[in-house]
């Protein structure tokens, strides 16, 4: 028996680049207040108001949570009349956070009551 680890191959490394967007994705959804607002916006359209009052804080924080979505185009803003109205148009990311959300409910449900 070698005592050696067996390497990957070149098809199994992930590139630094797409690492990168991987963390950038994960860090983005880290943020509660940040998944929420996503969360509501995979389902529709909301007002800044709107979704500043689901996760209870001011609109001023919550547009600075969702500027980096749309300075990297994953969200998109349009005013209608005093409101400034959030979309996301990314089916891919819509299916993302449903299938994060869906597999937290999983892991939870999943829990033995005995380990808490």
């Amino acid at each position: 028996m070698t005592d050696h680890a067996v390497r990957p191959s070149r098809d199994e490394i992930i590139s630094n680049e797409q690492l990168e967007m991987s963390m950038t994705i994960l860090k983005t959804l880290a943020d509660p207040a940040r998944l929420q607002m996503l969360s509501a916006l995979s389902k529709s359209d909301h007002s800044l108001s709107e979704l500043s009052q689901f996760v209870g804080v001011s609109p001023s924080v919550a547009s600075q949570l969702l500027a980096p979505l749309r300075a990297k185009e994953v969200l998109q803003s349009r005013k209608d009349g005093r409101h400034v109205i959030y979309s996301m148009s990314d089916e891919r990311l819509k299916e993302f956070i449903a299938q994060t959300l869906d597999f937290a409910a999983y892991r939870l449900a999943a829990r033995d009551p005995g380990n808490e």
